[in-house]
């Protein structure tokens, strides 16, 4: 796993960017905690956005090819993270569902847990792969 530590964009933009596969989970929700909670995003909220990164990492390694690319940089004033896979992706027209599925399903519940835990979540699948980007506020008006 490769992970660059504060990169730069050519705006100046610091970046947290890291390759990740199952083996390294844990480092990558330890990086994004740490990464978020220097950047002011309270602790609280914090868990809950290292929880969605992680369902959505999560996903991307059991359905996205195993591995991919994560990268959380700050935009007006929230806390964004792409997550990058190299899988077949979704179906067109098929959404995050409003609603979690039934008690008794073994999964699906992930990203219907990542969309609750953030403010905004997006799904773009393309020719290479699906690219899932999640944001949350640093600070709640």
């Amino acid at each position: 796993m490769t992970a660059t530590p504060e990169t730069r964009t050519p705006s100046g933009q610091e970046v947290l960017q890291m390759s990740f596969a199952a083996s390294r989970l844990p480092y990558v929700r330890f990086r994004v905690g740490e990464w978020a909670a220097d950047r002011g995003l309270p602790r609280d909220r914090c868990d809950e956005f290292v929880l969605a990164v992680n369902e959505v990492v999560s996903n991307a390694i059991v359905h996205g090819g195993g591995h991919g690319l994560l990268r959380v940089y700050e935009q007006q004033g929230a806390l964004h993270c792409q997550v990058s896979d190299e899988g077949p992706g979704f179906a067109d027209g098929v959404e995050v569902p409003v609603v979690c599925g039934t008690e008794t399903a073994e999964g699906g519940r992930g990203l219907w847990m990542a969309q609750q835990l953030t403010g905004r979540m997006e799904i773009n699948t393309g020719t290479t792969g699906t690219v899932v980007t999640l944001a949350v506020m640093l600070r709640v008006e």
